[in-house]
């Protein structure tokens, strides 16, 4: 299916890769022939989920209902670092646990507050003559862009413990992690020795977080209206409206106006950065075990991490 993609988007091959490149890989992609046929999605949620590429798997590009689960991506074998672990899992996979949670919940609150017969109608509101909305339709929007976005301060403390870097747990940020902090001459904020040390080692895939926190972070990154609109959900107040220019609205610091769609395809994108940040930390996770498995000698005792439905009682395939 990417295949075909690639050779009816030449040009834009060329314009990432080159021309000379994009002609191997368009010759390349010629050799793999069609792609096998698939019906439809019966889902509404499902076709949603696949068309804006929010499946949390190794492969987000096909959505496979005979799998019975559309978010099925898993850490590798950890190797135990701690003798006196009692039988349990490591910590790491409770975290990630927890990681794979919330972006579910982000996905279908974005997913569900297209929809206003859904929520409750307990709610009066006074109207603002600015065609503001205001329920748990608006607010759920802005919480799946603010749940969505949290996620990247869980996953660098993830990291941080999954990778030692030493930093105390409660201090840790996704777009601080990765570096030091800025020379005082030059201004520049050199990667973390830690960090560095892990990249070098054979962990590539811990470059892409950096280069995600560098744009998060950074005040001319490409992410950084994301940072700034999680923060104003956060600690001010985000008004939506379905209809005219918010910039009519009555102005104040305090709060940030946008249209109803603008801001859907925003929580879209969050979204993606998420997903894209768990699974870069899934695999550098693993590039990071096969470096360990390659060093470790003698006798390696396993440990079965259990599935959790199937530890519950519950059927995996509903």
């Amino acid at each position: 299916m990417l295949a075909e993609i690639a050779c009816q988007h030449q040009d834009r091959l060329a314009q990432y890769t080159g021309a000379q490149a994009a002609k191997q890989i368009a010759a390349f992609a010629n050799e793999l022939g069609n792609s096998p046929q698939r019906s439809a999605h019966t889902d509404p949620f499902i076709s949603w989920v696949e068309r804006e590429r929010l499946t949390l798997a190794p492969a987000v590009e096909l959505v496979d209902p005979a799998l019975g689960k559309l978010d099925w991506l898993m850490l590798p074998g950890i190797l135990e670092r701690e003798p006196e672990s009692g039988g349990m899992p490591p910590p790491v996979f409770a975290m990630f646990n927890v990681l794979k949670s919330d972006f579910i919940l982000a996905r279908d609150l974005a997913w569900r507050a297209v929809d206003e017969s859904v929520w409750p109608t307990t709610g009066r509101f006074a109207d603002t003559l600015d065609y503001a909305t205001y329920g748990p339709n608006a607010s759920a929007l802005i919480l799946a862009h603010r749940t969505a976005l949290d996620l990247l301060d869980k996953v660098a403390v993830t990291a941080n413990h999954y990778f030692e870097f030493g930093q105390p747990a409660d201090k840790v940020y996704f777009g601080k992690l990765w570096r030091k902090a800025p020379d005082k001459t030059t201004g520049l904020r050199p990667l973390a020795e830690t960090v560095e040390a892990t990249i070098r080692a054979g962990v590539g895939a811990l470059y892409g977080l950096v280069e995600l926190a560098d744009d998060y972070e950074h005040k001319a990154g490409i992410l950084r209206p994301q940072k700034n609109l999680r923060n104003a959900g956060t600690h001010r107040f985000v008004v939506l409206h379905d209809f005219g220019d918010p910039v009519c609205s009555r102005q104040t610091p305090e709060v940030d106006h946008y249209c109803q769609e603008q801001f859907r395809q925003e929580v879209l994108r969050a979204l993606r950065v998420a997903r894209s940040t768990i699974q870069m930390l899934a695999l550098a996770i693993s590039q990071h075990e096969q470096a360990l498995a390659r060093r470790a000698s003698g006798f390696v005792g396993t440990l079965t991490v259990p599935d959790h439905d199937w530890i519950r009682g519950r059927n995996e395939s509903e």
